[in-house]
């Protein structure tokens, strides 16, 4: 499965699904996203969502797209931040999976998920990338690809170092029998975190393949188990090292093809 951090408009994403941050009316009422969604979609929207009559936070229920480039939205309710102290966080994760399988039920092999409930709810946005990427990377296995569609770069830059640090947790708590080929797949799917052209060229992904275990070498050469420490300076160094990617993607062809062990 690809998993990817990009900027854009959801109502414009050419996913086969995607999931908007709705309110529990479904309506369009949650504002911003929700209601884009709404507009894009048209009144068939709308009123396939009326006839839901609603859904519960944590919850999450799906309808055609109607006019949206995507076939299905999967309209999952999050919660409203209040502290963390009324089971905010497991409403949200909740309603990630939800999402995850009502897309696998309607058989959707490429899925884009808004950031449910910290741009019309006010969920933190660290907190909400730290609870639920875990859950797509780990959780997500059926899908060919799933993007987190962000709004602007600080939201793309939360969402992509929690990406890292799963990874680099998966890194630091890997048996060493299977740690080269955990390696490989690490590398890839953090290159792959910031790549948003669709059809990549295999030799620009083997070069950036490299040159991201060039970062992470005096991470991969520490004896384990590695500190918190050590991974949150890893993380660092990832980071730091997407502004040089970022710059070298516009003159790359880099996207859909990966090795077959980073396939769903």
């Amino acid at each position: 499965m690809q998993f990817r951090v990009l900027l854009g408009d959801i109502t414009t994403w050419h996913a086969d699904g995607i999931v908007n941050s709705a309110s529990s009316s479904l309506l369009g009422l949650s504002g911003g996203t929700d209601n884009a969604i709404h507009r894009a979609g048209g009144i068939s929207l709308t009123s396939a969502c009326r006839a839901l009559k609603g859904c519960h936070t944590g919850d999450a229920k799906v309808t055609f797209g109607y006019k949206l480039p995507a076939k299905y939205v999967i309209h999952a309710v999050g919660p409203i931040w209040v502290g963390g102290k009324r089971g905010e966080e497991e409403e949200l994760v909740s309603c990630y999976r939800k999402s995850l399988l009502l897309a696998e039920e309607k058989k959707i092999g490429y899925l884009a998920f808004t950031s449910i409930s910290t741009e019309d709810k006010r969920y933190p946005r660290q907190r909400a990338a730290a609870a639920v990427i875990p859950v797509i990377l780990s959780e997500g296995a059926y899908f060919t690809r799933i993007d987190m569609v962000c709004t602007d770069e600080a939201m793309q830059d939360i969402y992509t170092r929690a990406a890292v640090l799963f990874w680099l947790r998966r890194l630091n708590d890997g048996h060493c029998d299977g740690q080269s080929s955990l390696v490989d797949e690490a590398m890839i799917a953090l290159v792959m975190l910031r790549v948003s052209a669709d059809k990549p060229d295999p030799i620009a992904l083997a070069e950036r393949v490299r040159q991201m275990r060039r970062v992470l070498r005096p991470f991969l050469d520490m004896s384990q188990p590695r500190s918190i420490l050590d991974m949150e300076q890893a993380a660092d160094q990832v980071m730091a090292s997407y502004r040089t990617l970022d710059e070298l993607q516009a003159d790359s062809n880099l996207g859909d093809t990966v090795p077959p062990y980073y396939q769903a």
